[in-house]
């Protein structure tokens, strides 16, 4: 019976020592994939700074744009009486040598403005 009580203790301690290193090889690749999530994490970041930044500095380029076009539109307004009845003189001509765009323009105008008062009623 001593026989079997070994063999049974050195079977535990095989599996002991095979679970021992099942273990270790388990905490191992843990490490590494821990490691790589790490790195990966790290990665994201970098690049969504990288994409934050270059959204500010698009912002701030679209915000000189839109200055530097409210500023030319603000230069090309008319800035007198006299301007504004030169300005409408200019597009009355412009109807007469060529009426359909404004036309059209203005059938679209009326449209939109009508379905907007029948939405706005409908509420």
């Amino acid at each position: 019976m001593a026989k079997n009580s070994n063999g049974v203790a050195a079977s535990a301690e095989q599996l002991k020592h095979t679970l021992a290193e099942s273990g270790r090889a388990v905490a191992a690749q843990a490490g590494e994939v821990g490691h790589t999530l790490a790195e990966s994490g790290r990665t994201v970041a970098a690049q969504a700074g990288e994409v934050k930044d270059q959204v500010a500095a698009t912002a701030v380029l679209a915000k000189d744009r839109a200055g530097e076009v409210v500023h030319d539109l603000a230069d090309r307004m008319p800035s007198s009486s006299q301007e504004w009845e030169e300005m409408g003189r200019d597009v009355m001509h412009s109807v007469r040598r060529n009426p359909r765009p404004w036309l059209i323009g203005a059938a679209v105008v009326t449209v939109v403005w009508w379905l907007g008062r029948k939405s706005k009623r409908s509420h």
